[in-house]
């Protein structure tokens, strides 16, 4: 069953200003069970599904938007094992996961960012089921050029501001009525769109082209050339040859450890009406940064203003640091950054 192409045409403002109808404080529960079910629904991993094989073309481009690397990912699952196979020009490496634990190929980095990140938005897209009945979800109806959606996000009550702009938070777009996800938005400005959607198994609905964009310009894409059921050994998944890296739960560090440890950090950029507003203070939030030392979850805890928690949000989530060592093995961390905006004269 082949979908639509969604074509991406608002930025985050109109996403904001955009004129909508909120779900209400009792639909909370009804908002929740759809969630669950589009996130059973668009994973292809999980109960219920049969082995399969799947290639994904990746292409990166530049912060202009320009286009550079190319390569490919493989990925073979059968009951709960993964194996994956990076092959680009700048990189290289086998990673086998199962039973919690993650194997590859010795003296490797990781995946580069945005290529990891287009693979996990394949194969599943949203969120763990605690972190949707942790939210207090609030949906939109938007429409996306001529495109309607129905946009879910999965708010939480920030300090200092009534109500949560669209966006704030990680938000979900559905077609009208369906759990088909075709948008995602994350960090503020990062948005990540689903084309060609098509059924696998009878079960889930996949993306055969996934699109991120960052700041408006395009960061990478991924278009599927292959899935199909197959017949998979467990010998597939053997781990001769490789290491075990890194751990499941992320460590709590202070937010002083986790500053000690920046390499990377874009300066935010103040907003031209919170300025107008003379919208000054302390915009607080919660950080899970990866073994790799990129920011891999990003929410507002306290903000004086909307446009202040934007702006951080788009800085900070460009910040990048020396992987943690937890006994010599890298790992996750979750902190807290704080982003302090001033009104000069």
């Amino acid at each position: 069953m082949a979908a639509r192409r969604l074509r991406l045409c608002v930025a985050l403002a109109a996403m904001i200003a955009a004129s909508a109808v909120s779900a209400r404080a009792d639909d909370l529960g009804a908002l929740k069970d759809r969630l669950h079910a589009a996130a059973r629904q668009s994973t292809l991993r999980g109960d219920g599904l049969q082995p399969y094989h799947l290639t994904l073309s990746v292409q990166l481009f530049d912060k202009r938007g320009k286009p550079a690397e190319q390569g490919t990912v493989e990925v073979s699952w059968a009951g709960g094992k993964e194996k994956r196979l990076y092959s680009f020009p700048s990189y290289t490496a086998t990673e086998v996961r199962m039973e919690g634990k993650l194997f590859r190929t010795p003296n490797t980095a990781y995946p580069p960012e945005k290529v990891e990140l287009v693979v996990n938005q394949l194969l599943d897209p949203m969120p763990h089921d605690s972190t949707i009945d942790a939210s207090q979800p609030q949906m939109q109806q938007i429409k996306f050029g001529r495109v309607p959606l129905e946009c879910i996000m999965l708010s939480k009550p920030i300090d200092g501001l009534k109500t949560p702009p669209m966006g704030l938070f990680p938000t979900y777009c559905f077609d009208p009525g369906k759990n088909v996800l075709r948008l995602g938005l994350n960090y503020g400005t990062q948005f990540v769109l689903r084309n060609q959607i098509t059924v696998f198994q009878q079960k889930r609905y996949v993306a055969q082209e996934i699109i991120v964009r960052a700041d408006d310009v395009e960061a990478a894409s991924g278009q599927v050339t292959e899935l199909a059921q197959d017949s998979i050994p467990d010998s597939n998944f053997a781990t001769d040859g490789l290491v075990e890296i890194g751990y499941d739960a992320p460590v709590k560090i202070g937010s002083g450890v986790a500053a000690g440890r920046i390499l990377a950090q874009a300066q935010p950029v103040y907003p031209a009406r919170a300025k107008a507003n003379h919208s000054q203070g302390l915009v607080v939030m919660h950080a899970v940064i990866g073994t790799d030392g990129h920011m891999r979850d990003l929410q507002v805890m306290s903000s004086p203003d909307p446009d202040l928690a934007i702006a951080a949000i788009a800085a900070v989530r460009q910040w990048t640091y020396h992987p943690y060592l937890l006994n010599g093995v890298p790992v996750a961390v979750e902190t807290t950054i704080n982003v302090n905006f001033t009104f000069g004269p």
